[in-house]
C-alpha cells in the first residue's frame, strides 16, 4: 500500500468523480477564498485534469496550473486552453517568486510526498498578503464511512497514513511563516450506490479513486469478491445492498504575513 499512484494510469477516468457526485460544496468556498478581483493571479498545485481551473477560468480569472503527469497535463490542456500549465512536482514549484495571490491545493496533498517542502514552496511563491487553501479529508478525524474503507483491506490505514490531519496541517503552516491559520468543514458527501448498479456501471474499476489504485491486484480482486458475497447475502434475503459514501471534506486557509 506504500506504491505511489501513477496518475498518467487514472487521468483517462478522473473526471467522473465530478459527474456522478459533485462537490458543490468546495466550489463554495473557493469563490469567496479567491475573491472577487479577477486581476489576482491563481495557481493550483496538483490541479488533475483542470476541473477547478476551469471554474476560475470561467469567472474570469487568469489561472495556471501545475501537475506532474503528462496524461493529466494534457487534458487539462484541452479543458482549460487559455490557462498556463506546467509540468513539476509539489516541492519543486516550476513557478516565480511572489508571483500569486491565492495557490490552492484541492484534495491532492495527500498525492505529495515532501509535503512540507511543498508548504515552502507555497511560501516562495505566494505574494505578500497571498492566500494559500488546502482541501481534503482527515480520516484521522474518525467520521467518516466509506465503501472503500470497508471492503478493501488496508485502505483506511493507508489513508491516514497518506492524509497528514488539519491540525498537522496547520502547525506546519505556522512552522512556515503562514498567519491566521484555520480550517473549515466544506463539503459533506452522502451518496448511497446499489452495489449491483456499481458493479456493473464501472463505479468500482481499479483506476477510479487512488485508493483502489494503490492496492494490488490481489487485495483488489478480494474487495470487489466481499462487495459480491455481501450482495449475494443481501438478495438471498431479497433486501438491497447498498454502497455508502459519507465523507467530509474541510479546507484549511492561511495567509502570508503583512509585514
Amino acid at each position: 500500500m506504500n506504491r505511489p499512484v501513477d496518475y498518467n494510469q487514472v487521468a483517462a477516468k478522473f473526471d467522473r468523480r465530478y459527474t456522478e457526485v459533485g462537490f458543490e460544496g468546495i466550489e463554495r468556498a473557493i469563490v469567496p477564498f479567491v475573491g472577487s478581483d479577477t486581476g489576482n493571479r491563481v495557481v493550483e498545485v496538483g490541479c488533475g485534469t483542470g476541473h477547478w481551473l476551469s471554474i476560475l477560468d470561467r469567472l474570469g480569472f487568469s489561472v495556471t496550473g501545475v501537475v506532474p503527469s503528462t496524461q493529466m497535463l494534457a487534458l487539462a490542456k484541452a479543458k482549460v486552453p487559455r490557462a498556463i500549465l506546467k509540468l513539476g512536482p509539489a516541492h519543486q514549484l516550476p513557478l516565480d517568486e511572489r508571483s500569486f495571490d491565492r495557490l490552492l491545493c484541492i484534495n491532492a496533498i495527500h498525492h505529495f510526498p515532501r509535503k512540507t517542502e511543498f508548504l515552502s514552496e507555497v511560501r516562495r511563491v505566494l505574494r505578500v498578503g497571498g492566500g494559500l487553501m488546502i482541501v481534503g479529508l482527515d480520516p484521522a478525524r474518525g467520521l467518516d464511512c466509506w465503501f472503500v474503507y470497508d471492503f478493501f483491506e488496508g485502505s483506511l490505514q493507508a489513508d491516514k497514513c497518506r492524509y497528514p490531519s488539519t491540525s498537522q496541517i496547520e502547525a506546519w503552516l505556522v512552522a512556515a511563516g503562514f498567519s491566521e491559520c484555520r480550517t473549515n468543514l466544506v463539503h459533506h458527501l452522502l451518496r448511497h450506490f446499489p452495489a449491483r448498479e456499481a458493479l456493473a456501471g464501472g463505479l468500482l474499476q481499479k483506476t477510479t479513486v487512488s485508493q483502489l489504485t494503490l492496492l494490488s491486484d490481489a487485495e483488489y480482486q478480494q474487495g470487489i469478491e466481499r462487495i459480491r458475497q455481501g450482495l449475494q447475502d443481501a438478495e438471498a434475503r431479497g433486501e438491497p445492498f447498498m454502497l455508502t459514501v459519507d465523507l467530509r471534506f474541510y479546507a484549511t486557509i492561511a495567509w502570508v504575513k503583512v509585514t
